[in-house]
């Protein structure tokens, strides 16, 4: 972690219950280790993707989508993205009232609505204090507070891919990450990393991972991200991240997301 960020995280934590911090990152790259700090965090990727990591767990959040990172959970953040450009938002909030949906780290998807609020909070400069503008300080808040009521919990967009304690897999698993326009498939992958076919199967499956599950999860999280980067076209994408035909991607991009490629676009 570099000193702007150690300066900036130790100055979040500095801050008041009473204030909301907003941060606006540029056309940035994002790459931000481990850290924690009190309050809780609303990520709002307005372009680009995003990956938080939280122990184990890797998520993925498409542009155009909201991370709700409950506060004193230590996190991870990059993007894979060529650029990245984010809504931060930093605040206070008491779970004691019975509400779990402020608890639990969760993606959110943003309609026009949300989209135009968070805008509107965002435009008001780097923080709202309580004291200053008591009214603002009680919309904002109060927004955050309904954000999770008024908001598609997009949890199930893309399944999380956990990251295995047996380290033997971590190299697999970035090679994996590296290739996925080639064809992949568990004898080739067995032998140049000097495992039998059975012993690597094994070995994906007491870390709990499908392996054509995981491989397809990559591609589908990707081929989002190269439609945040723009440029190409859907067949362009299909072909870059390892599927030999555009059917084939639609197939397993619907299986994966809920939805087409077209569809998801749109929503997006």
């Amino acid at each position: 972690m570099n000193q702007e960020q150690e300066s900036y995280i130790s100055l979040i934590n500095r801050t008041s219950r009473e204030t909301i911090r907003i941060k606006k990152t540029g056309w940035e790259e994002i790459n931000l280790p481990g850290h924690t700090h009190g309050q809780c965090q609303i990520v709002y990727t307005l372009s680009g993707t995003l990956h938080v990591q939280i122990g184990s767990t890797n998520y993925f959040v498409p542009e155009k989508h909201i991370a709700w990172i409950p506060g004193c959970t230590e996190h991870k953040l990059c993007s894979n993205n060529r650029q990245t450009s984010l809504v931060i938002f930093y605040l206070s909030l008491d779970s004691d009232g019975g509400d779990e949906a402020l608890k639990d780290f969760s993606i959110y998807h943003t309609d026009s609505f949300v989209a135009e609020n968070l805008k509107f909070i965002a435009s008001k400069g780097t923080e709202i204090n309580r004291e200053d503008t008591p009214d603002l300080y009680a919309f904002a808040l109060g927004f955050f507070r309904l954000l999770p009521s008024i908001s598609q919990n997009m949890g199930f967009l893309l399944k999380t891919l956990t990251i295995p304690n047996d380290a033997r897999l971590h190299p697999i698993l970035a090679y994996l990450q590296e290739h996925l326009q080639e064809n992949l498939k568990m004898p080739q992958l067995a032998e140049h990393f000097g495992f039998s076919v059975r012993n690597l199967s094994r070995l994906f499956n007491e870390s709990g991972i499908r392996f054509s599950y995981y491989v397809n999860n990559l591609r589908i999280m990707r081929a989002i991200e190269l439609f945040a980067d723009g440029g190409k076209t859907m067949q362009q994408i299909a072909y870059e991240v390892g599927f030999t035909t555009p059917n084939n991607f639609n197939r397993v991009f619907r299986q994966i997301t809920g939805m087409s490629p077209n569809a998801f676009m749109k929503n997006d």
